[in-house]
C-alpha cells in the first residue's frame, strides 16, 4: 500500500512544482510604459521597460529580466547620463537601447 501513496505524492509534488514554471509566460506589452529595442552585440532584443530608470527591462518573448545600471541617452531637445555604483563593475555589458522617446545606451549588469 506504501507504494501507491508514495507515486501519488510524487505525482501532485511533480505537478505542484511545474505549475509554477508553466504558469510563467511571455509577458504583456501593455503592463510596461515604454517598447524599447536594445542590443548587447548578439542581435536586437525587444524589451519592456517602465517609467522607472533602474527596474529590469524585461525581454517579450522570453520574460528574461536584465538590469540597467547606466544609461547615456538622448531625445528631442536633451541629453540624459546617469549611473548606479555597480555601473563600473565586472559583469557589465553596455547595449544600444531605442524606444519611441529616446536613443542611446544602457548598461546592463548580466544575471
Amino acid at each position: 500500500m506504501r507504494l501507491p501513496i508514495a507515486v501519488t505524492v510524487a505525482a501532485v509534488l511533480s505537478v505542484a512544482l511545474a505549475g509554477p514554471a508553466a504558469a510563467k509566460g511571455k509577458p504583456n506589452p501593455a503592463d510596461f510604459s515604454f517598447l524599447a529595442t536594445i542590443n548587447c552585440g548578439t542581435g536586437p532584443i525587444a524589451v519592456g521597460s517602465t517609467e522607472d530608470l533602474y527596474a529590469p527591462l524585461v525581454n517579450l518573448a522570453t520574460a528574461k529580466r536584465y538590469r540597467p545600471v547606466a544609461w547615456d541617452v538622448s531625445g528631442d531637445g536633451f541629453h540624459f547620463v546617469d549611473a548606479t555604483k555597480g555601473a563600473t563593475k565586472k559583469h557589465a555589458v553596455e547595449c544600444s537601447y531605442v524606444d519611441e522617446l529616446v536613443s542611446g545606451s544602457v548598461t546592463l549588469k548580466k544575471f
